[in-house]
Protein backbone atom coordinates (compact mmCIF):
# COMPACT_ATOMS: atom_id res chain seq x y z
CA UNK A 1 0.00 0.00 0.00
CA UNK A 2 2.74 2.61 1.00
CA UNK A 3 4.34 1.88 -2.43
CA UNK A 4 0.91 3.04 -4.27
CA UNK A 5 0.94 5.69 -2.09
CA UNK A 6 4.24 7.05 -3.17
CA UNK A 7 3.41 6.54 -7.00
CA UNK A 8 0.01 7.79 -7.19
CA UNK A 9 0.45 11.02 -4.56
CA UNK A 10 -1.15 13.56 -6.47
CA UNK A 11 -4.22 11.73 -6.45
CA UNK A 12 -4.68 11.72 -2.67
CA UNK A 13 -6.09 15.18 -1.25
CA UNK A 14 -3.59 17.94 0.26
CA UNK A 15 -4.15 17.02 4.09
CA UNK A 16 -2.91 13.40 3.01
CA UNK A 17 -0.16 14.87 1.88
CA UNK A 18 0.47 17.23 4.07
CA UNK A 19 0.37 14.10 6.96
CA UNK A 20 2.70 11.62 4.52
CA UNK A 21 5.38 14.24 4.38
CA UNK A 22 4.87 14.70 8.31
CA UNK A 23 4.98 18.67 7.55
CA UNK A 24 2.64 21.81 8.44
CA UNK A 25 0.41 23.05 5.47
CA UNK A 26 0.80 26.59 6.94
CA UNK A 27 3.88 26.86 9.15
CA UNK A 28 5.99 24.48 6.61
CA UNK A 29 9.22 22.34 8.15
CA UNK A 30 11.74 24.30 10.78
CA UNK A 31 15.13 25.04 9.92
CA UNK A 32 16.28 21.55 11.83
CA UNK A 33 13.98 19.68 9.83
CA UNK A 34 14.82 21.06 6.65
CA UNK A 35 18.73 20.70 6.94
CA UNK A 36 17.92 16.76 8.50
CA UNK A 37 15.99 16.16 5.22
CA UNK A 38 18.81 17.89 2.77
CA UNK A 39 20.91 15.89 4.31
CA UNK A 40 18.63 12.74 3.63
CA UNK A 41 17.65 13.42 0.46
CA UNK A 42 19.71 16.30 -1.11
CA UNK A 43 19.55 19.54 -2.44
CA UNK A 44 15.60 20.17 -3.80
CA UNK A 45 17.34 21.29 -7.24
CA UNK A 46 17.42 20.45 -10.89
CA UNK A 47 19.82 19.39 -12.95
CA UNK A 48 20.11 20.76 -16.69
CA UNK A 49 20.70 17.86 -19.27
CA UNK A 50 22.87 18.57 -21.54
CA UNK A 51 21.62 17.94 -24.95
CA UNK A 52 23.13 17.38 -28.74
CA UNK A 53 25.51 19.60 -29.91
CA UNK A 54 24.87 22.21 -32.71
CA UNK A 55 26.49 20.11 -35.40
CA UNK A 56 23.93 17.01 -34.21
CA UNK A 57 20.96 19.23 -34.01
CA UNK A 58 21.82 20.53 -37.48
CA UNK A 59 22.24 17.01 -39.16
CA UNK A 60 18.98 16.08 -37.76
CA UNK A 61 17.25 18.79 -39.61
CA UNK A 62 18.16 16.42 -42.34
CA UNK A 63 16.01 13.18 -41.26
CA UNK A 64 12.52 13.61 -42.04
CA UNK A 65 10.80 11.84 -44.99
CA UNK A 66 10.16 14.81 -46.92
CA UNK A 67 14.26 15.69 -46.92
CA UNK A 68 14.97 12.43 -47.94
CA UNK A 69 12.53 12.80 -50.99
CA UNK A 70 14.23 16.01 -51.80
CA UNK A 71 17.72 14.65 -51.82
CA UNK A 72 16.68 11.87 -54.34
CA UNK A 73 14.73 14.11 -56.69
CA UNK A 74 18.01 16.85 -56.28
CA UNK A 75 19.76 13.39 -56.74
CA UNK A 76 18.26 12.35 -60.05
CA UNK A 77 17.97 15.97 -61.34
CA UNK A 78 21.75 16.15 -61.28
CA UNK A 79 21.90 12.87 -62.64
CA UNK A 80 19.79 13.73 -65.95
CA UNK A 81 22.02 16.71 -66.25
CA UNK A 82 19.40 19.29 -64.96
CA UNK A 83 21.98 21.51 -63.12
CA UNK A 84 20.22 24.25 -61.61
CA UNK A 85 16.86 22.57 -61.06
CA UNK A 86 19.00 20.02 -58.50
CA UNK A 87 20.62 22.76 -57.02
CA UNK A 88 17.26 24.47 -56.39
CA UNK A 89 16.00 21.11 -54.58
CA UNK A 90 19.53 21.19 -52.84
CA UNK A 91 19.21 24.55 -51.73
CA UNK A 92 15.70 24.44 -50.58
CA UNK A 93 17.09 21.52 -48.63
CA UNK A 94 19.79 23.59 -46.86
CA UNK A 95 17.93 26.59 -46.23
CA UNK A 96 15.15 24.21 -45.07
CA UNK A 97 17.64 22.65 -42.43
CA UNK A 98 19.15 26.05 -41.63
CA UNK A 99 15.78 27.80 -40.70
CA UNK A 100 14.63 24.40 -38.70
CA UNK A 101 17.90 24.89 -36.99
CA UNK A 102 17.80 28.47 -36.26
CA UNK A 103 13.98 27.75 -34.43
CA UNK A 104 15.26 24.85 -32.42
CA UNK A 105 18.02 26.90 -31.31
CA UNK A 106 15.89 29.56 -30.74
CA UNK A 107 13.24 27.25 -28.64
CA UNK A 108 15.92 25.92 -26.58
CA UNK A 109 17.16 29.05 -25.20
CA UNK A 110 13.52 30.33 -24.45
CA UNK A 111 13.58 27.20 -22.56
CA UNK A 112 16.66 27.48 -20.50
CA UNK A 113 15.71 31.04 -19.87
Amino acid sequence: MQHTIRRNWHHLPAEAVVDLLETDAVAGLDAFEVTHRQERYGANVLTARGGPGALKRFLLQFNQPLIYILIAAGALTAALGEWVDSSVIFGVVLVNAFVGFLQESKAERAIEE
